[in-house]
């Protein structure tokens, strides 16, 4: 495949973790719970942890997937004396 569809099918796959992230944080936000209940708070936090969790390992996924195809430039420049 060359490098130029990779690339789109790689932005088409990110855009979609993207999007995952979003709807998952518009969530953890439109999901407060009522203050003076105890047991729909510890549930609030519970799923906010798990929506964190998730979205940690889909933001590392998305950099890996965004430095995976990238050749690190590893030489120096020595100028002359």
């Amino acid at each position: 495949m060359p490098a130029n569809q990779t690339s789109e099918k790689n932005f088409d796959n990110e855009l979609k973790l993207l999007d995952l992230i979003y709807q998952d944080v518009l969530e953890a936000v439109h999901n407060e719970p009522d203050m003076n209940d105890i047991e729909s708070m510890r549930l609030y936090i519970e799923n906010s942890y798990r929506i964190f969790n998730r979205t940690i390992f889909r933001v590392v996924e998305i950099k890996n997937s965004l430095t995976k195809n990238e050749k690190l430039d590893t030489t120096t420049w020595n100028p002359p004396a």
